[in-house]
């Protein structure tokens, strides 16, 4: 289970770790890589970017502007998603990727704003979740800074 700390990290499956914003690549690297095997990538924008695909979830971190880990993003592989994901992956006790997109907004309703939180809603009726982001630019940002 991966488990969303808003505005924070992301707490990986099975022990292997926390991403946190702030916290340095090779130590981002070593946590992903007790789980799955760890690719480099590489985005614009960022200084330092790496991907890993677990159960069915594609991962990508990276890190910008001297800030170390910056961007934690968590996508399914299929791109119309029409069930449940594999791995559940919890934000204050609900599976975001784990019920329709249209129940998972009525269980956070009331929810306070997370301003480092993406969730991406398919077009689909009916359908699930099919991202999440999560950005520390986002909370600079809100903070105006």
């Amino acid at each position: 289970m991966f488990e969303i700390l808003p505005d924070r990290g992301l707490v990986l499956p099975r022990g292997a770790g926390t991403l946190v914003f702030g916290m340095a690549e090779r130590d981002a690297q070593w946590a992903v890589a007790t789980l799955c095997d760890v690719r480099e990538s590489w985005v614009c924008g960022l200084e330092w970017s790496f991907g890993a695909v677990y159960e069915g979830l594609e991962l990508l971190v990276g890190g910008s502007h001297g800030h170390g880990l910056d961007v934690v993003d968590l996508q399914r592989a299929v791109h119309a998603p029409l069930e449940p994901a594999a791995a559940p992956v919890v934000l204050d006790g609900v599976d975001v990727l784990g019920y329709p997109q249209d129940e998972v907004q009525e269980a956070l309703t009331g929810q306070p704003p997370y301003p480092a939180l993406k969730l991406w809603r398919s077009h689909l009726a009916g359908a699930y979740l099919h991202r999440v982001s999560l950005s520390s630019e986002r909370i600079r940002s809100s903070r105006g800074r």
